[in-house]
């Protein structure tokens, strides 16, 4: 199954080392479901969101929309974390 959902990066410094580090971290919490992120306003590719190097990559600035596809057997709880995650993020 596949869950498709879009963030914007209120983050006055957007996607900044730390906030990457944790974003990496809650998208590496279930090894059953794969994180695919694509930067929309920046058109990039989508990359691995378990990846350090790959997140950091998609130079997220305040205002860019992001595009997530999670995909595995039980998509939704990883899905609602990363949502609490950009909820929180300033």
């Amino acid at each position: 199954m596949d869950l498709e959902m879009d963030f914007v990066v209120h983050c006055q410094h957007g996607l900044h080392i730390r906030p990457c580090a944790s974003l990496v971290k809650i998208c590496s919490s279930d090894p059953k479901v794969e994180v695919l992120i694509k930067n929309v306003s920046e058109n990039t590719i989508y990359i691995d969101g378990k990846s350090m190097m790959q997140v950091s990559s998609l130079r997220a600035s305040c205002g860019h929309k992001l595009h997530f596809i999670f995909k595995g057997e039980n998509p939704k709880p990883l899905a609602e974390k990363v949502a609490d995650f950009f909820s929180r993020l300033d």
